[in-house]
Parts: structure tokens; C-alpha cells; sequence
């Protein structure tokens, strides 16, 4: 079975946002860094968990935003990781 293609826009769309997402999320919330490994998993966790809750409920605005939201969290903890500013 042969899965229907989205265009490299589509994507660059996607990356968009999530980007535009994640400079809201700065100024909203400042650059300061996760702690720890551990608490990135449990961002990662709770915004997995919501995305899980939207999936079972079927409902497909939120599933969008949880998906976005757990994007910039990861893209943010990457950044983290990547910087050595964790304390452990």
C-alpha cells in the first residue's frame, strides 16, 4: 500500500510553525534551560500524555497543538542538551 506524499511546503510549513510556536514560547517564558534530563522527560510525558488524550478523543484541533507543543519542547530541550546546560 502506497502512502499519499505531502510536498516539501507541507513540510516547511510545519517547521514554520513549530519555529514560530517555539519564539512564543520564549518570550512568554524566557531561555532559561531544563534542569535536567529528567525534567525533559517529564515535558515530554505530560505533552505525550496530552497528545494521547486528543488522539482518543478524536479530537483533531488539539491533536494538531499537542503535536506543536510537544515539538517545541523537544526542539527546546535539544538546544539544552546541545549547550551542556543541564546539571545532570
Amino acid at each position: 500500500m502506497d502512502r499519499v506524499q505531502i510536498t516539501d511546503k507541507q513540510i516547511d510549513d510545519a517547521i514554520e510553525r513549530v519555529d514560530w510556536m517555539l519564539g512564543m514560547s520564549l518570550k512568554e517564558k524566557g531561555h532559561g534551560t531544563f534542569a535536567s534530563t529528567h525534567e525533559i522527560l517529564g515535558m515530554a510525558t505530560e505533552e505525550y500524555n496530552e497528545l494521547k488524550e486528543a488522539v482518543h478523543n478524536k479530537d483533531y484541533g488539539n491533536i494538531e497543538e499537542e503535536i506543536i507543543d510537544l515539538a517545541v519542547g523537544c526542539v527546546f530541550a535539544l538546544a539544552c542538551i546541545r549547550a551542556r546546560t543541564l546539571d545532570w
